[in-house]
């Protein structure tokens, strides 16, 4: 899975049914938690701080009607200022209620870490999703841009296993999901790497679910895909979410139940799949600009004043580090060697930093490197210094 330790932005839970646990680091006080069933049944207006998570657990909810919970629930979500993740917690027998889209249905068996660990890569997937939008809608399409195959193709689900439930897989995914076999995980791995699937269910016994779904993880092209694992017994669960499962399906879940968490998950993974092409093309066009005198200024202080007022909704600081030589005691004596460093410094901030941080040569700036986070901006500059204290340019 594609593990991610800490919170992109920190901020009380809002639960119902199930708190969810901090890690001894502790990430808001817990004083600052909300129950939205004290909200609901009270009439309180929710407070201003916006949330890490929304967590529900629906066991033994009542939910019928549009003015029940579930209809509350949904249009306070809907006048957040900006998207959290939002998880259902269920069982393989329970009734989903309809109209709801969360960011992800899981089994309420998820420990706390996981469930935390998911927390995490989620707010890091909407981060990313907002900053393909983004760079879509300030840079523009490249004509011609070829994706790499993992990112290319139609909506897909890839059934790995031979537990013979292939037909209910397909009836289960929605009409305009293409569903693709796989016997095993060297299999699985192998159509992986040709073409994008948005969702992997492992349906095969619990000793074969661990192997196959540490071979898909141990891949970083595919660390941050949904995948479903069966579980045909409820003390295994565990072991399968801490080996890699975004969700585990215990049981017979009923039809409806089984088709929401299907459709959910491929849900989050297409759009995924749609951002990490969006982030890798506008890379290859920003690298491209480098031959061309570099980024547009009118584009670059664009961008800067959009993000930077996007990440304040959620509290965040946007970063601006100038990768220019003389800021890390390097002096250039010609064009030549300028142009060299500038190229050495893109590269090691390429390397160095996440697909969402910006890294380009601005026309009149030089190279720079826009970052999410701070922690980010010290091992960028320690990295550098590194590099340039032993490197003869």
């Amino acid at each position: 899975m594609d593990v991610e330790t800490s919170l992109s932005w920190r901020g009380p839970y809002w639960y119902a049914g199930r708190r969810p646990r901090r890690s001894s680091g502790g990430d808001a006080p817990e004083d600052l938690d909300v129950s939205l069933l004290n909200m609901y049944e009270r009439g309180n207006e929710p407070p201003t701080a916006l949330p890490a998570a929304i967590v529900v657990d629906i066991g033994g909810m009542d939910y019928t009607g549009p003015e029940g919970f579930f209809g509350w629930l949904q249009d306070l979500v809907s006048r957040l200022p900006c998207e959290v993740p939002f998880y259902i917690l269920t069982g393989s027998e329970d009734r989903l209620p309809e109209g709801v889209q969360p960011t992800a249905i899981i089994d309420r068996g998820v420990p706390d870490d996981v469930l935390l660990m998911l927390i995490c890569i989620h707010q890091r997937a909407q981060l990313r999703s907002e900053e393909a939008q983004l760079r879509r809608r300030i840079f523009g399409r490249i004509p011609g841009f070829g994706s790499v195959p993992h990112h290319s193709g139609t909506s897909s689900l890839l059934v790995v296993g031979l537990s013979g439930r292939f037909l209910e897989w397909q009836d289960a995914s929605e009409q305009k999901v293409e569903v693709v076999g796989a016997f095993d995980g060297n299999m699985a791995v192998e159509f992986m790497s040709k073409r994008a699937f948005d969702t992997v269910v492992v349906d095969a016994p619990f000793e074969d679910a661990i192997d196959y779904m540490q071979q898909i993880r141990r891949d970083s092209r595919f660390a941050g895909l949904p995948v479903l694992a069966v579980c045909e017994y409820e003390e295994d669960s565990v072991a399968l979410f801490r080996n890699g499962a975004s969700d585990v399906l215990v049981g017979d879940n009923r039809k409806e139940t089984l088709s929401s968490r299907l459709v959910s998950a491929l849900r989050f993974g297409k759009r995924r799949r749609l951002s990490d092409r969006v982030l890798a093309e506008s890379h290859m066009w920003l690298r491209q600009q480098i031959n061309e005198g570099g980024l547009g200024v009118e584009y670059y202080t664009n961008y800067l004043e959009t993000c930077s007022n996007a990440l304040a909704v959620r509290g965040l600081d946007l970063w601006e580090i100038r990768l220019l030589p003389e800021n890390f005691g390097y002096s250039v004596s010609s064009t030549e060697e300028r142009d060299e460093i500038y190229r050495t410094l893109l590269s090691i901030a390429d390397a160095t930093s996440r697909d969402e941080d910006l890294v380009c040569l601005v026309h009149e700036f030089g190279p720079v490197a826009v970052l999410k986070n701070e922690a980010g901006t010290q091992r960028l500059q320690k990295r550098i210094n590194s590099i340039l204290t032993h490197t003869t340019l």
